[in-house]
């Protein structure tokens, strides 16, 4: 792995470390969403709030898998 390729999994896993965060708040149902704009915002409901947490997990899946390809694993094949 080069310079250049550390750099982006460092950046890779500090994403994957605010969206694993970010689901944490997202799941707690005395937290109240709302996605907005600069311009706009809509609050999101409790049976909507599922939709948004697959969502994320999607995006943390697809960060993962730009590690794996950069030859970083999340897991430490000895657990």
């Amino acid at each position: 792995m080069n310079f250049r390729e550390i750099k982006e999994a460092n950046k890779l896993i500090d994403e994957i470390k605010k969206l694993d965060s970010f689901i944490v708040d997202v799941q707690n149902p005395a937290r109240t969403l709302t996605v907005s704009t600069s311009f706009n915002g809509v609050t999101i409901k409790k049976e909507h709030r599922f939709k948004i947490i697959q969502v994320l997990l999607g995006m943390r899946g697809e960060l993962a898998e730009e590690l794996e390809e950069l030859g970083v694993t999340e897991y430490d094949d000895n657990d």
